[in-house]
């Protein structure tokens, strides 16, 4: 109960911030929005297997793949100027074990390592345990971009 009040409550004020006005009809559409939100929310909740556990030290390394954004800028907008295709690449990626530990190592490095313009995780495949990356130019070391955070 306390869990739907909460999404309810962030997706009305969510709603608020949208609309920017409290019309009693923006209201009323957003009191409905907000319960099917909420509803959403608590489906996906629901689905899921456990909650993810970062370690502390994965976290205090997010400032990488800014780095990682600001060197791709020049070089990113120069190959599509050039309107370069780009390259797929397979990175071996360890997905067997099952933890929230594990979890949240496998979200931070699809995330992170799709952050920079560059490069891309497109997909997983956890049974083979590889990564399908595309990369708009070519570098030397696709595994150091994919993985900024040096989670493998």
């Amino acid at each position: 109960m306390l869990a739907s009040l909460a999404w309810w409550g962030l997706s009305a004020a969510l709603w608020l911030a949208l609309v920017d006005n409290t019309h009693f009809q923006e209201l009323v559409a957003g009191a409905v929005v907000a319960c099917i939100g909420a509803a959403a929310a608590l489906i996906v909740r629901a689905q899921r297997r456990f909650v993810t556990r970062p370690r502390p030290s994965w976290l205090l390394r997010l400032w990488r793949p800014a780095m990682y954004y600001l060197r791709d800028l020049v070089p990113v907008a120069l190959a599509l100027s050039r309107r370069a295709r780009g390259r797929f690449v397979t990175v071996p990626f360890d997905a067997h074990r099952e933890s929230p530990r594990e979890a949240a190592r496998r979200v931070l490095m699809k995330s992170t390592g799709s952050f920079a313009p560059n490069t891309y995780v497109v997909g997983a495949d956890e049974e083979r345990g590889i990564l399908l990356v595309h990369q708009l130019v070519a570098r030397d070391d696709v595994t150091a971009d994919v993985d900024p955070l040096s989670l493998r």
